[in-house]
């Protein structure tokens, strides 16, 4: 799929969606704050924006701020676009684009977040959808525990599994989502 102009009218900064969202303001400020991008991906990064104008590399963040995956990953990808000249971030809600996000389905259904990269011709060159592929692991093992529980009990834990995955994003799995968003555009720019 290819960069539609339009969006760049639609789209708002991730600011301005802060100053919009109802749900986990505040956690996602903090998280911005926190994150640090290590020194390999950092001289990739730089390299990177070395080579390419400000802005070249549009990405199209599609997000709801009542989301954890979203409420832990789009900080991340605004701390790159923030930290690299050459990103241009455009974050959508999902819930007031449906016509956006029904471009970027998984597997059919409207998985959010979505981080869409298009490389300076406006051609997709990738997609990073939900949460890395260890916080979904991670997910999966756990939650496989407790499916035999009654739903309100499944429920219950889930809670808690979600507040071990909070914290295993800031030992580890920011650094994760960085490495894959690093992967996706290595595959287009080669370091």
């Amino acid at each position: 799929m290819s960069f539609e102009s339009e969006w760049l009218q639609r789209a708002v900064s991730f600011d301005e969606y802060l100053e919009r969202a109802d749900m986990n303001v505040p956690t996602m400020k903090q998280n911005f704050g926190e994150i640090t991008v290590g020194d390999e991906d950092h001289t990739f990064f730089t390299g990177l924006c070395s080579r390419l104008a400000p802005g070249a590399v549009k990405i199209l963040a599609i997000s709801e701020s009542w989301c954890s995956d979203c409420m832990e990953n789009l900080p991340i990808i605004a701390k790159l676009a923030s930290s690299y000249p050459c990103f241009h971030l455009l974050v959508f809600s999902r819930d007031d684009n449906l016509d956006v996000m029904d471009k970027y389905l998984t597997s059919g259904r409207r998985t959010i977040p979505v981080f869409v990269f298009f490389d300076e011709a406006g051609k997709e060159i990738g997609r990073f959808v939900e949460r890395p592929e260890g916080a979904t692991r991670f997910l999966n093992q756990e939650m496989s525990k407790h499916a035999h529980l009654p739903e309100k009990e499944r429920k219950r834990a889930s809670y808690g599994i979600r507040t071990q995955l909070r914290e295993l994003y800031k030992s580890r799995f920011r650094d994760e989502t960085i490495r894959e968003i690093r992967r996706i555009l290595e595959s287009r720019y080669e370091p």
